[in-house]
């Protein structure tokens, strides 16, 4: 749609860095492409019955590792993540941003939305953002779920 990266959170499975849709502690919903089977999700415990948004949802312990990718840029000149993409509805292929600076007032000039408890934020057309950077971190599964997955296997 826009070709812009935004703020993201990936699992590693078996080698492949699968995108996640929703989860909780003890379970993770991540996209996928193929086919949804168990011989290659032998851990899974749903599958999508929606074929043109596929997932499944794998025990946090079946993963290998989490990423959290940050999008950060400038719009208008002030510092702001790419939080995410709309993908329906009028605003449809827009992108939300965060002002991640400290100045309110420079906020505000900028044309954001937004106040000092709940932050600033807008929705613009991706070309407006400038100087996008992208930070993947690379992150352990904690201790505790791989212990309570192997006492489970």
């Amino acid at each position: 749609m826009s070709g812009i990266p935004t703020n993201a959170t990936f699992y590693e499975y078996r080698g492949e860095r699968l995108l996640r849709r929703s989860g909780g502690g003890d379970y993770q919903r991540v996209a996928v492409d193929g086919e949804l089977t168990l011989a290659r999700f032998p851990e899974a415990l749903e599958f999508s019955s929606n074929p043109d948004e596929p997932w499944v949802m794998l025990p946090t312990w079946a993963f290998d590792a989490w990423y959290q990718q940050r999008v950060r840029g400038r719009w208008h000149g002030v510092p702001v993540e790419v939080v995410s993409l709309v993908k329906r509805g009028l605003g449809r292929g827009l992108v939300n941003l965060d002002y991640i600076g400290v100045q309110p007032d420079e906020a505000l000039a900028a044309g954001l939305r937004g106040d000092q408890y709940f932050g600033w934020s807008a929705t613009v057309p991706p070309a407006e953002v400038e100087d996008i950077t992208v930070e993947l971190t690379r992150l352990e599964i904690s201790e505790r779920y791989r212990r309570n997955g192997s006492e489970g296997r």
